[in-house]
């Protein structure tokens, strides 16, 4: 069956007269009811339903707004002239008209009326939601939900409240995660700031002629940089940290004074450097084509034997672009020729701060309040965070009381505070979603508050819980006012992978590539990586489509895509070069056969069996996924194309299929979806281009749709999804919205889908415009009121 287009619909519905827009309750039941049992239920009815359609239970308009989906069809149908048959009595243009209205009236009643939000279920966090929020919580890479047991899916993710159960098992993973988490956030016992020490015979300038005694001289007068220096050494130092730098030495001068040097840093990008003109008062070949340098500190060296040997250090903060440390001698003043100095070691100490990255967010403190007032303070912070809302007096005095019952109980505060955290990790308000109705009792739909919201637009864009802006913004009541501006600055952060890798994978069904098993001989260059390497591609694509703002429809036919050497050689694209180790680049595609993620060979790898192609997979995968029109289920006890026992299945593939598809009760199905599969022929069951099928033959990609429409191939088919944008427009539309609610979507949401799509329209279907489009939806906004909530 056609689907109905929203411009055709919204065409009929102008065309009809006015009153049909708000028709009353009884306008079907007058109009609509005697059409169906007249033209329609012989075919459609209790005894026969053809299609797997029954209209003879539609007696009301619910009953109708319930299948709403099914009837946009219906309605097509009728308008078209397709139903009833020509062997069937024909309706008259009035029958047809009053129909038609009735229908319209329906649907335009139920969204002229008050918003329905739709029904809120409390949600779970998934296994990758759980991980995530994990890490920004407490910025350590800790994945305790890979233990957990795997998550059930609902209409295709693994988001969905309804499916997302709480088991005796995942209870008890829950508890142990929690104390885990908190040790590894908590650390009992100090660590000891790591040093690195480099002897001096094996600092730089190096060279085999360097002496190998326990002090290694320099002279800077000397023209070999060996020989001259000054003597540096590799150093890591993070810009946030603070470190100890050191170096042991002696000096021997002409004139018997102390010798003046220089302990520094170095690097190309070194921030704050000191001037050149200083610099240039320091002697040594290496300075000549140094570039970036900072005098840390200046010494006069009297000793001059290793037994006076003496220690000068310093502290480095926050200085970023660190590279080396060096140390050098100033030149000689008065015409005196150099000094020679004797450095032991460079070395350098840090952090000085031991604490993780989790310790320090969680129990930094204000000086001078007293422990108790800390407790609260660290308590306060950290579950605000993790339950995405204020606390409550009575929560925090809870929480604060547990510390104080540890330590009197002989737990030292880190003890105690492990805890807490723990306690507040193992609690229902981080492990569920929860979202408390601050007016259960008015009986409209009204918005869900500002921490609801941020937790919301987190989890959808980040599978992750809010962050610091976000809880700002809600705390200050001026989220829902600055959406625009969030939703830009979320998916230009690195968090906005989580909307490909767990939103786009899985309505793309990639992570059956996983576990996909290939024959080895048919395809011999098969392997895991390979496997890996075209789900990054697509994972790569997608990311840049959401990065980047592109027109969704670049989805369909985008004329580039990214490649590592491997999918470069499946593709023979020679253009791109060569490659260095796991380095992916970007290419463009056009004038080439692909394009777009039908054409990427995680799709038809993925859409493929073992051995081969399939046509009626990758049909069915089209219709299901790209133009949101799934085939009905196969007919029971009809054996498949690849039963080992159809003997009576002769020729090639493509025969064998027209063969089964002649089966009439195989026909309709087959006809709707096998033309797409064929399209795809050229490309064998890992993506790889062919001309000829696995018996030898030539490749023949045309395909006639049931409508009667011909694909010749691959460019046709893309011309025909791109004339179809808006059933792929509103698929892509009703998955993502399905992802952002974790819920399936029902009658009730397509004033919401309606908006959405005229908004993609209107800008070019620009992804933005479909992410802005979910988010500012009431269905994401807010909730059902009492009155809604009791009626449904």
């Amino acid at each position: 069956m056609l689907r109905l287009r929203p411009a055709i619909f919204a065409a009929i519905c102008l065309l009809l007269p006015c009153r049909a827009a708000f028709a009353d309750t009884s306008a079907f039941a007058t109009d609509g009811v005697p059409f169906l049992q007249k033209h329609c239920v012989s075919c459609h009815g209790k005894d026969k339903q053809k299609g797997d359609f029954a209209l003879h239970e539609f007696r009301d308009d619910i009953s109708v707004l319930r299948a709403r989906k099914r009837w946009r069809d219906v309605v097509e149908m009728v308008r078209s002239g397709e139903m009833p048959p020509d062997d069937k009595p024909q309706p008259s243009a009035e029958e047809k008209r009053r129909f038609l209205a009735s229908v319209a009236g329906v649907f335009a009643k139920a969204d002229s009326g008050k918003p329905d939000p739709g029904r809120l279920t409390v949600r779970r966090l998934n296994r990758n939601e759980y991980n995530n929020t994990i890490r920004d919580l407490l910025h350590i890479e800790f994945r305790p939900a890979d233990d957990f047991p795997s998550d059930d899916v609902g209409h295709g993710f693994d988001n969905i409240a309804d499916v997302l159960t709480v088991s005796p098992v995942l209870m008890e993973r829950y508890l142990d995660a929690a104390d885990k988490i908190a040790a590894q956030a908590i650390p009992l016992s100090a660590t000891t700031p790591p040093k690195r020490t480099m002897a001096a015979k094996f600092c730089e300038p190096a060279s085999a002629n360097v002496p190998q005694s326990k002090f290694r001289p320099f002279t800077a007068s000397e023209k070999d940089a060996v020989k001259s220096g000054p003597i540096n050494t590799p150093a890591r130092i993070a810009a946030d940290g603070e470190y100890i730098v050191r170096a042991r030495l002696y000096a021997k001068s002409a004139d018997g004074k102390p010798v003046r040097v220089a302990l520094m840093l170095s690097g190309n990008a070194l921030e704050r450097p000191t001037p050149r003109q200083d610099i240039a008062k320091l002697d040594g070949v290496w300075l000549e084509n140094l570039h970036g340098a900072q005098i840390l500190t200046t010494a006069a060296i009297g000793a001059k034997s290793e037994q006076e040997a003496q220690l000068i250090e310093t502290k480095v903060r926050h200085i970023a672009g660190v590279e080396r440390i060096m140390l050098a001698a100033f030149k000689p003043q008065d015409g005196q020729p150099a000094p020679t100095i004797f450095v032991e070691f460079l070395e350098y100490e840090g952090p000085m701060d031991t604490r993780t990255a989790a310790t320090k967010t969680l129990l930094t403190v204000t000086p001078g309040k007293s422990q108790a007032e800390q407790t609260r303070e660290v308590l306060a912070r950290f579950a605000v965070r993790a339950w995405r809302r204020p606390v409550t007096a009575e929560e925090l005095d809870r929480l604060a009381k547990l510390v104080a019952y540890a330590m009197g109980h002989n737990d030292t505060w880190e003890e105690a505070m492990r805890r807490a955290v723990s306690a507040i990790l193992a609690s229902p308000k981080f492990v569920f979603r929860i979202e408390p109705d601050d007016q259960p009792q008015n009986p409209e739909p009204h918005p869900v508050d500002e921490f609801q919201l941020a937790t919301r637009l987190s989890y959808f864009l980040w599978s992750s819980c809010p962050d610091d802006e976000l809880l700002r913004l809600a705390a200050e009541k001026k989220l829902t006012a600055n959406l625009d501006a969030q939703i830009k600055r979320m998916i230009a952060d690195a968090r906005a992978d989580a909307l490909t890798e767990n939103f786009a994978l899985q309505w793309l069904q990639l992570g059956r590539l996983a576990t996909h098993s290939t024959d080895p001989k048919t395809f011999p260059n098969w392997k895991p990586e390979l496997g890996r390497a075209m789900v990054e591609e697509t994972r790569r694509f997608f990311g840049e489509i959401v990065r980047t703002d592109r027109s969704i429809l670049d989805l369909l036919d985008g004329d580039f895509t990214w490649v590592n050497q491997r999918l470069a050689e499946l593709y023979g694209i020679k253009s791109a070069g060569s490659f260095q180790k796991d380095e992916w680049k970007r290419v463009p595609l056009a004038g080439t056969q692909r394009g777009g993620l039908l054409t990427q060979a995680s799709v038809l790898t993925v859409t493929s069996n073992p051995t081969r192609t399939s046509p009626v997979k990758r049909g069915k995968w089209i219709l299901e996924q790209i133009l949101g029109t799934p085939p009905p289920a196969p007919p029971p006890n009809v054996p498949s194309l690849d039963d080992s026992k159809r003997k009576e299945l002769t020729g090639t593939f493509r025969q064998k299929l027209e063969q089964h598809r002649a089966d009439p009760k195989c026909a309709n199905c087959h006809a709707k979806m096998d033309a797409f599969g064929f399209a795809l022929e050229n490309f064998t069951g890992i993506g790889q281009w062919r001309d000829r099928d696995e018996t030898g033959a030539a490749i023949d990609p045309s395909g006639k749709l049931g409508t009667g429409r011909i694909i010749n191939g691959l460019a046709d088919m893309k011309v025909l999804l791109r004339s179809r944008k808006q059933d792929f427009a509103r698929c892509l539309t009703e998955k993502t919205l399905i992802y952002a609610l974790g819920r399936g979507l029902d009658w009730y949401d397509e004033p919401t889908i309606s908006r959405i799509l005229f908004s993609l329209e209107k800008n070019d279907y620009r992804f933005t415009s479909l992410i802005g489009g979910i988010v500012k939806s009431p269905a994401f906004l807010m909730r059902r009121g009492a009155a809604q909530a009791e009626a449904q």
